[in-house]
């Protein structure tokens, strides 16, 4: 939010003149306040180039047509857009005809439309030309119009040229990332179709650059008009249809004010922009006939105090009644799988005894499924050190613990960095229908977003992120580990789930790849499959990989959307008899209190069932055709 100086402001008597002067800080006397006099163009101050050539001078009076009212702060952006007559407009294609007017005080009778002259200060405000510290604003007698600039995507140049204007595009648009839409307001929209991660599609390196190059064209930002923090409620959220908005939504003509903030340009609309929906929320996928299902579920900092509704506010709920919602959202979730076995992520890492969070959860799905749901004991108080951790829990009367549990981290590998990536949990099952056998690793590991420099593992800039070294590590060690057959369970084919904040096309699954084990996400769902959408791009984090003992079995694979609000993660998985694995996706509370799965956790899923299925053809572009399957999102970035 920004943080302004407040201005006072007040009408003289006998004029139709504002004064909004600073505290502290005389009204500059230098350009006439007389209507249709010689004012400084528009174009003049924006320039050429990214920055103003006249940030910082004081006095310098503009006159030009209100485009975009913006008043209110923090409700709104805190002013006015003001553009230059299209009479008065240079020839310039480098320099804009717009210019954000801070004027949050200003109760003066003007709307969109009419033509004003205003005094004040040019300056920068990070990386924003404006017209601040305003000492008077006049209404004059109109002297022109101001007409939209026609803009497209993808924007082969800069937005800069168009800051501060009004601007029209007219062309097949599509919501393509959601993560702000509930904090602060804003929709990724992109160019025909959604976008995709670069590593999702390309090789790391130029490949991947080349990539986010070209996303970085085909996509702009809509905004809301306003500073304020959790709209409530947040806009956009209808469609035309009365459906809540999910990515792959469309909408084919927005008007509006092109503004720069936060590092990023953006679009606040001047008129209503409505998306109507592309495709209903998808249902679970349904489970195959005497499969064994296995979901993995990343159950978004699911914290439980004390364990007995005290110990509030936690790394997740904020208190017990959040933590209720949150727990009977997760459960429901759970609860439409209708898994065998729940590999899970982000646990509370309190262990497993009464009172715990993984026994909590495991106790209100029995409830919920009539069932009894066992938890998986690593034989620790905590697994690691890390605040939360991986954990499995199964159902007691179609799966048998088979071995024993194993855990992989810095004493079964000293590759394995489990002070950043959470140590991995293996646990071996026969499946009582069947007389099948798998041993499933779940596992956690390092985040992208923060720094792994302390260990000699910088973000390269090949499109991979911080840590790649960290997580190519994992990958190897478990692998390894794996072949050891640390479940003691007489060789077992394992089924490596979870979230490995990878990329199909990254060092670490390369490395599985490269000890045997198959993507199988890809093998049934091809590179359409994602489970995660970030910065307005899917792509995959959360993988299911089977080992050559395990492929014949595996049946089919397919990803659930379940969480078709909060941020899409969704995957499946089956093996041969049918095995299903879901993942799960980021999400935090939704305008609307449900105990929905589709309101659930971090929604990703994966699921092996039913048969294999051929690849369909993708065109090889950062817009290339994806379904419209996934919901909006906000929260955290992974």
């Amino acid at each position: 939010m920004r943080t302004r100086v407040p201005l006072v402001s007040w009408l003289s008597a006998g004029f139709a003149v504002w004064l909004l002067c600073a505290p502290l800080a005389p009204c500059a006397a230098a350009d006439s306040d007389v209507c249709g006099e010689a004012a400084t163009p528009i174009h003049t101050i924006q320039g050429a180039g990214a920055s103003s050539p006249l940030a910082g001078r004081t006095g310098v009076a503009i006159e030009g047509v209100v485009v975009g009212d913006f008043r209110a702060f923090p409700d709104a952006l805190g002013g006015l857009f003001v553009q230059e007559e299209d009479t008065d407009a240079d020839a310039n294609p480098l320099t804009s005809e717009g210019l954000f007017v801070f004027a949050p005080n200003l109760a003066a009778d003007v709307q969109v439309g009419d033509t004003v002259r205003v005094r004040g200060e040019v300056r920068e405000f990070f990386g924003n030309t404006e017209l601040g510290r305003v000492e008077w604003l006049k209404r004059c007698a109109p002297r022109g119009n101001a007409s939209a600039a026609d803009a497209r995507l993808p924007h082969e140049e800069s937005w800069e040229p168009l800051e501060g204007m009004l601007v029209r595009i007219e062309q097949p648009l599509v919501a393509s990332g959601a993560e702000e839409l509930g904090r602060f307001g804003e929709v990724v929209i992109a160019a025909g179709e959604r976008l995709w991660q670069p590593t999702q599609r390309a090789a790391p390196g130029a490949p991947a650059r080349a990539w986010q190059q070209r996303n970085s064209l085909y996509r702009v930002l809509l905004d809301d008009g306003s500073h304020a923090v959790s709209p409530d409620p947040p806009p956009y959220l209808a469609t035309a249809q009365g459906r809540t908005l999910r990515l792959g939504d469309r909408t084919g003509r927005i008007v509006g004010v092109v503004d720069f903030a936060f590092g990023r340009f953006r679009i606040h609309p001047t008129r209503p922009v409505r998306f109507v929906s592309a495709a209903a929320r998808p249902a679970p996928p349904p489970a195959a006939n005497r499969a064994l299902r296995v979901a993995a579920w990343n159950v978004e900092n699911f914290f439980n105090g004390d364990g007995a509704g005290r110990g509030f506010p936690t790394r997740g709920a904020a208190s017990a009644s959040e933590f209720a919602r949150q727990r009977a959202k997760v459960v429901e979730a759970l609860a439409a799988v209708d898994a065998d076995v729940f590999a899970l992520a982000e646990l509370e890492n309190d262990g497993v005894a009464p009172g715990s969070a993984a026994r909590e959860l495991a106790f209100a799905l029995s409830e919920r499924v009539g069932a009894p749901i066992e938890v998986v004991d690593p034989g620790s108080n905590a697994l690691g050190d890390q605040e939360i951790s991986v954990g499995v829990l199964y159902r007691s009367d179609r799966v048998a613990p088979l071995g024993a549990p194993a855990v992989l981290d810095a004493r079964a590998d000293p590759d394995f960095d489990a002070s950043r990536n959470r140590p991995s949990l293996a646990r071996s099952f026969v499946h009582t229908a069947t007389g099948e056998r798998v041993t499933i690793a779940v596992n956690h590991w390092k985040s992208k977003g923060s720094s792994c420099d302390a260990a000699g593992d910088p973000d390269l800039g090949d499109g991979q992120g911080n840590c790649n070294r960290t997580r190519t590590l994992a990958a190897t060690s478990l692998a390894s580990w794996l072949a050891t057959d640390p479940t003691r369970a007489g060789g077992a084919p394992a089924l490596i789930v979870g979230d490995l904040n990878s990329y199909p096309n990254e060092d670490p699954i390369a490395a599985l790849a490269a000890a045997g084990f198959v993507d199988l996400l890809d093998r049934f769902g091809g590179p359409d499959a994602y489970t995660y959408v970030f910065d307005g791009a899917a792509g995959r984090l959360d993988q299911a990989l089977a080992s050559p003992g395990l492929v014949p079995l595996a049946a089919g694979a397919a990803v659930w959307h379940a969480n078709s609000i909060r941020r899409p993660r969704s995957q499946s998985i089956p093996i041969a008899p049918p095995i299903t694995i879901p993942c799960s996706s980021t999400c935090s509370p939704t305008p609307t209190a449900t105990a929905a799965p589709t309101r659930a956790t971090r929604a990703r899923r994966l699921r092996l069932a039913g048969h294999s299925s051929g690849r369909a053809a993708i065109p090889a572009s950062p817009n290339g055709s994806m379904p419209p399957d996934a919901a909006w999102q906000t929260g955290s970035a992974h």
